[in-house]
């Protein structure tokens, strides 16, 4: 009985939690502040920027930034912005964020590829299942890839061996861009940048991202955007 009781405690204890992490600073993580973004870099250009918990001026502040203070951009191209600042997360208003191509967080904005990163990066953790093409209930790289891509109305071969010849040839790793697919030998995964890719990797890994694209060979680079 002592045993049940506890169980029970801890259920509840895991349900009151999982309705507030998404207000508790430092706990909530990218995916839950916003569908799973490049992660960029950005510049405070403001004597001094609150970081909020949602995005209203009325939210409560989680930190306070000041001039030439970093921080770490999860989404752009809107008022609001989502930022990652000694590992919480929060809100701000992206026009006091400047980037690296002079412009602002607000200003900025995402391209195709790396809406297609965006969109990828939702399924990380997802299961591999060899001729699966579910991004939700598993799939296997192909279908992965094949999937990610008919969200955004382009439609590709379910093969790793196929998908070697759609779109363009990207001469070289150091051209990719976010969004293309980097094509090995009986694999493929979509190119995320910072030398980073995100694929279904394997039954026991499934969807993951990886740190170093090539590491495997690589046969060939195609960009579909």
């Amino acid at each position: 009985m002592l045993n049940k009781m506890k169980r029970v405690a801890a259920g509840l204890l895991t349900a009151v939690f999982l309705l507030n992490i998404s207000a508790v600073p430092g706990v909530n993580n990218v995916t839950q502040v916003e569908a799973a973004s490049l992660v960029k870099k950005g510049k405070v250009n403001t004597k001094k920027l609150n970081i909020r918990v949602k995005k209203s001026m009325k939210s409560k502040r989680i930190t306070v930034l000041h001039k030439g203070d970093r921080v770490k951009l999860l989404s752009n191209n809107s008022k609001w912005v989502a930022v990652e600042v000694n590992g919480m997360v929060g809100y701000t208003q992206g026009r006091y964020i400047s980037v690296k191509n002079g412009g602002t967080a607000s200003d900025t904005t995402v391209t195709k590829g790396e809406s297609v990163v965006n969109y990828a990066l939702k399924f990380v953790g997802n299961p591999y299942r060899w001729g699966g093409t579910s991004l939700t209930r598993g799939a296997d790289c192909s279908g992965f890839v094949m999937s990610v891509y008919r969200h955004f109305g382009k439609s590709l071969p379910h093969s790793s061996y196929a998908q070697r010849r759609v779109g363009r040839r990207v001469g070289s790793l150091s051209k990719a861009k976010p969004g293309d697919i980097i094509c090995y030998s009986g694999h493929v995964a979509i190119y995320m940048g910072n030398n980073k890719v995100v694929h279904a990797s394997n039954p026991r890994d499934g969807i993951k991202i990886t740190k170093g694209a090539a590491y495997r060979s690589i046969v060939t680079i195609r960009r579909v955007f």
